[in-house]
């Protein structure tokens, strides 16, 4: 919805009624959801009151949700693919149902970057795309920094959940020369986790 003649060409430019409602009501609750969403993922800031202020914004940004999906899937203006980049699921083909997220391998691409900056890629192992599907919110990286490569995923103890790849990650002065072990996970919109990736470790540069 960044594109100002897709915008116009659906009926939701800025100076519509459509567009205001876009702007000012939806990217509101979807800003809010985000922002509630991402404080819960984080085990830093995962509380209680965390998963309660989640639970509100879920409530007021789904209706618009719905709102304004059945209004784009409803222009003939708007593709399956245009809809899948805007984070939703494509019309109906006769029953197709996404695979659940406890199907769906994640692959890392671990690579140094220089100045303690490590870039991670993420793929579908299925298809080999980089896109995040349209079922999913991200995928979850795991990682931890020590002497020597971890051999199990559950000793991953930090995370981040990245929405697009490749997600950088910077380590501190103190880390350079250590090893950091990575593994990833996909997370459906319910907050549900896929299998693991395998473990991919590299040295801090």
């Amino acid at each position: 919805m960044d594109d100002k003649d897709h915008r116009v060409a659906i009926g939701y430019e800025s100076t519509t009624p459509n567009g205001k409602w876009f702007d000012t009501t939806y990217f509101t609750q979807i800003s809010r959801y985000n922002l509630a969403y991402a404080v819960w993922i984080n085990p830093e800031t995962s509380t209680r009151l965390a998963l309660d202020d989640l639970k509100a914004a879920e409530k007021d940004f789904f209706p618009l949700y719905r709102t304004f999906y059945a209004s784009v899937k409803g222009s003939p203006l708007v593709t399956d693919a245009n809809l899948e980049d805007m984070g939703f699921p494509p019309r109906p083909s006769g029953g197709h149902s996404p695979h659940p997220v406890d199907k769906t391998y994640i692959d890392l691409n671990v690579s140094p970057k220089g100045n303690l900056v490590i870039e991670v890629a993420f793929t579908n192992r299925d298809t080999g795309s980089s896109i995040i599907p349209y079922y999913l919110t991200g995928a979850v990286v795991y990682y931890l920094v020590s002497d020597k490569p971890v051999t199990n995923q559950n000793e991953l103890a930090f995370s981040k959940l990245a929405s697009k790849s490749p997600v950088d990650f910077t380590f501190d002065p103190a880390d350079r020369s250590r090893t950091v072990s990575f593994a990833g996970r996909w997370q459906n919109r319910r907050g549900e986790l896929g299998p693991w990736s395998e473990i991919v470790t590299v040295v801090i540069p």
